[in-house]
C-alpha cells in the first residue's frame, strides 16, 4: 500500500474518533465516507485544522487558576480550647431577710396631739428629786432622770426615744416616733421638754422642775444614742442618806491667809456682805476665788442641802475621791468665814461647822464660772 493510501486511512480513523467524541465537546462533526476518490481527500483536508485546536468547551473562558498548593491558608487553630463546664454557684447567700423594726401602731399622728407622759415625769421627780436636780451634764450632773423616764416610757411603748437634732444628745427631751419603719435618725416624731429650767444657775434661777412641754415644731431627730436601758441601781427607791464615805477623808486645809488678805484689801466688801440688808456677795466670792487658786476643791455651800439657797457667810471644801463630781456632792467640809454676819460690825473667822446640828451641806459653785 502506497503512502497516500496509508495517510488517507489514518485521517479516516481520526475522523471516526472525532465523531465519537462529539457529544462531550459539543462540536458537530461530519463523518465523511472514505471510500476513496478526490472528494474524500478534499473533505479530510478541510477537517484537518479542526484537530489542531486545543480541546476546550465552547465559549468557555481560559482561566489561569493557581494550583491548590499555591493558595495561602490562614493560620487558624483547628481546635479551640473552650471549657465545657462553667463553675457558677447555684445558691447565692444573701443573708437573712430584712425584718425591719417591729413597732406597735403609733398612739397618735399629727395633727393629733402627742401622747401624754406628764404623769410619769411627775412621779419620777417625786421619787428622785436629786436626779432631777443633778440632771445638767454641763454642771457635773448625769442622765439618770432622763434615762429612767425613757425606760418607763419604753416599757409601755417602744416608740419613745431621745433627741439629737443638734448632734449631741439633748439632756431634757423625750421623743415619740409616729412614722413607719426604723426610727433611728428619723424626724417623724413628737418632741417633749420634760425638765423645765434645765441647767438653771443655782442661786440665780429657780431650780429645775418636771415638765411636759410640746416642742415638736422644732424638728427633733429620734435616737437611742447613749441610752442605757438598764434601770439605775436605786430606781424606784428613795436615795440613800447618811452613807459614810468609803475613802479616807483629807484634813481640812487652813484658808485663813487668803481670807484675811481679802478683808484687808476690801473692808467695804466685808461691811456690805449681808444680802438681806441690800448688800452683795462680792467679799465671799473673792475669798472662794483666791482659795481655788490654791486648791480647786474649795467652793460654796447650798444651805442644809437645799439647791438654790446659798449660804452667804460659808465656804465648803470637797473631800470626796479624786475625779468624782463635786457639784451637788455631800462630801464636803463647811467653814464659817464671816463672824457677826448681818450685824453692825462683821468680821472674819474660821470655824469648822461640818455636821454641826445635823445640818446637811451640799458643795456648789452656784453656776459661777468666774470662780
Amino acid at each position: 500500500m502506497g503512502p497516500s493510501r496509508a495517510l488517507r486511512s489514518w485521517f479516516i480513523a481520526l475522523a471516526s474518533l472525532a465523531s465519537a467524541c462529539a457529544p462531550e465537546w459539543g462540536d458537530e462533526v461530519t463523518v465523511v465516507d472514505a471510500g476513496g476518490g478526490a472528494d474524500a481527500v478534499a473533505a479530510i483536508d478541510a477537517l484537518a485544522p479542526t484537530f489542531d485546536r486545543p480541546a476546550t468547551p465552547r465559549d468557555a473562558p481560559s482561566i489561569d487558576a493557581p494550583a491548590p498548593s499555591d493558595i495561602p491558608r490562614p493560620d487558624v487553630p483547628t481546635v479551640i480550647d473552650v471549657p465545657t463546664v462553667i463553675d457558677v454557684p447555684t445558691v447565692i447567700d444573701v443573708g437573712p431577710p430584712d425584718t425591719g423594726c417591729p413597732l406597735p401602731p403609733p398612739a397618735a399622728r399629727p395633727p393629733a396631739p402627742g401622747p401624754d407622759g406628764s404623769g410619769v415625769i411627775r412621779a419620777l421627780a417625786a421619787e428622785h428629786p436629786d436626779w432631777l436636780r443633778d440632771s445638767c451634764i454641763s454642771m457635773g450632773g448625769t442622765h439618770r432622770f432622763l434615762f429612767e423616764a425613757l425606760r418607763r416610757g419604753r416599757a409601755v411603748d417602744p416608740r419613745w426615744g431621745l433627741d439629737r437634732r443638734n448632734g449631741p444628745l439633748s439632756g431634757d427631751i423625750l421623743t415619740y416616733f409616729y412614722g413607719d419603719g426604723c426610727p433611728e435618725g428619723r424626724r417623724e416624731t413628737y418632741m417633749f421638754d420634760v425638765i423645765t429650767r434645765h441647767c438653771a444657775q443655782p442661786g440665780v434661777d429657780e431650780p429645775a422642775a418636771p415638765g411636759w412641754i410640746d416642742r415638736s415644731s422644732e424638728g427633733a431627730v429620734w435616737t437611742l444614742m447613749g441610752y442605757d436601758s438598764t434601770p439605775p441601781p436605786d430606781a424606784g427607791t428613795p436615795p440613800p442618806v447618811d452613807v459614810p464615805p468609803t475613802h479616807t477623808r483629807p484634813t481640812l486645809p487652813d484658808g485663813r491667809g487668803p481670807l484675811q488678805d481679802v478683808a484687808r484689801e476690801h473692808p467695804d466688801w466685808l461691811r456690805s456682805s449681808c444680802v438681806a440688808e441690800g448688800g452683795n456677795n462680792d467679799f465671799l466670792f473673792e475669798v472662794v476665788r483666791r482659795l481655788r487658786r490654791i486648791d480647786r476643791r474649795w467652793g460654796l455651800n447650798w444651805k442644809r442641802g437645799r439647791v438654790g439657797d446659798m449660804s452667804q457667810d460659808v465656804v465648803n471644801y470637797f473631800y470626796g475621791p479624786s475625779g468624782a463630781a463635786m457639784e451637788g456632792s455631800l462630801d464636803t467640809y463647811v467653814v464659817d468665814v464671816i463672824s457677826g454676819h448681818c450685824g453692825p460690825t462683821p468680821g472674819t473667822t474660821w470655824i469648822d461647822q461640818t455636821g454641826v446640828g445635823g445640818a446637811e451641806a451640799r458643795w456648789t459653785l452656784a453656776g459661777r464660772s468666774d470662780l
